[in-house]
C-alpha cells in the first residue's frame, strides 16, 4: 500500500516503533527520529494495530515490565483517539465494533440475515429444534496463552451437544449458533463507499476455513451486488471506514458471520488487493473535510 502513496511517505506508527526510536509528543506535534507530523484537522490516518501481534507478552500482571507495556500502550492510544485526525475508522469505533453481538444487532436492523444466536454457560440454552450439530465461537478474545506461556487461538467450531469439549466452556460465556451450510464462503472487505467480494468453495474444507493454510490462496474474485451494498451499509451502520467481513453463501441466501475493523485482505487475489489499498491510499492522500 506504501507504493499507492506515491510521493505521500507515511509515517507508521505502533508500540514497538516508538520504544526503538527517539520520539517527543509536544501538543499536537509527533516527532519521530527527526520528522514530525501534526496531528490537526488536515491529517488523515488509518489504524491498523497499536502493536506487532506478539509485543511485550507473557507478562505478570502488576510488574514493572507490565507497566512500562502500559505506559507505550497509553502513548500509542493517545494518538489513535486524536480527535482532530481523520481517521479511516474512529479507534473507539474500532474498539467497539470488534463485539459480535453488537456486529449481529446492526445487522439485524439491516434485514441482513445472520445464524441464530445465544449467549450462555451451558449448551442446553441452544433450541433443540437447531439439531444435534451447533457452531460454537468464543465471546471475547480468540487467543491466550498457557500456563507454559504457549499462544493458543480458538478457532470457531461445529460441535455436537454431547461433545465433551463444551463442560470446557462452563466458566465463561460463550456464542452458540445454529449451524449453516455453506457452499461457498465469501470475504467481503469496504472501504468507504466501495466493496470487493472474493469467494471459497466450501467443498472439503472445516467450517473455519483458516485451519487450512492453502485456502487462503483459493480465493477466487466473485463480485457480488447484493452482499457488497449490504456489507457496505453494515460497516456505514458501524461506523467504520474498512472492514473486512466474513459471509456465507448458502445456494439459497447469503448469511453474514462476522465482521473485522483491521482484517486481512492481502491474501486475496489481485486486482482485487490491489484496488483495496489503492483505495485506502487515496483516502490518505485526499484532502481532509476541512480542505475541501
Amino acid at each position: 500500500m506504501v507504493a499507492e502513496l506515491g510521493d505521500s511517505v507515511p509515517m507508521l506508527v505502533n508500540t514497538a516503533v516508538l520504544e526503538s526510536a527517539e520520539i517527543v509528543l509536544h501538543g499536537p506535534s509527533l516527532s519521530l527520529e527527526g520528522r514530525s507530523i501534526a496531528l490537526r484537522k488536515t491529517t488523515r490516518g488509518w489504524i491498523r494495530r497499536l502493536a506487532p501481534p506478539q509485543w511485550r507478552t507473557g507478562l505478570v500482571s502488576g510488574s514493572l515490565e507490565s507497566a512500562v507495556r502500559s505506559a507505550w500502550l497509553k502513548l500509542v492510544t493517545s494518538v489513535a483517539e486524536d480527535p482532530d485526525v481523520e481517521w479511516v475508522s474512529p479507534y473507539s469505533r474500532m474498539i467497539a465494533t470488534e463485539s459480535k453481538l453488537l456486529q449481529a444487532r446492526h445487522a439485524a436492523r439491516l434485514d441482513i440475515a445472520v445464524p441464530d444466536t445465544v449467549v450462555s454457560t451451558s449448551i442446553d440454552a441452544a433450541p433443540k429444534w437447531w439439531g444435534d450439530i451447533v457452531v460454537v465461537k468464543p465471546l471475547g478474545p480468540a487467543q491466550y496463552r498457557r500456563e507454559d506461556g504457549e499462544a493458543m487461538v480458538v478457532l470457531a467450531r461445529d460441535l455436537a451437544r454431547s461433545d465433551p469439549r463444551l463442560v470446557d466452556l462452563a466458566g465463561a460465556p460463550f456464542l452458540v449458533q445454529q449451524a449453516v451450510p455453506a457452499k461457498r464462503h465469501l470475504r467481503v472487505v469496504t472501504v468507504g463507499k466501495q466493496a470487493w467480494t472474493c469467494a471459497l468453495d466450501a467443498r472439503d474444507l472445516p467450517l473455519d476455513w483458516r485451519e487450512v493454510r492453502e485456502a487462503h490462496h483459493s480465493f477466487r474474485i466473485a463480485p457480488s451486488p447484493g452482499v457488497e451494498r449490504q456489507a457496505i451499509a453494515l460497516a456505514n451502520s458501524l461506523g467504520v471506514g474498512y472492514s473486512s467481513q466474513d459471509w456465507i453463501d448458502t445456494g439459497a441466501n447469503h448469511v453474514f458471520l462476522d465482521l473485522n475493523p483491521a482484517g486481512q485482505w492481502l491474501f486475496l487475489p489481485d486486482p482485487v488487493s490491489q484496488g483495496i489499498a489503492a483505495a485506502i491510499a487515496a483516502f490518505l492522500r485526499s484532502p481532509s473535510r476541512d480542505e475541501e
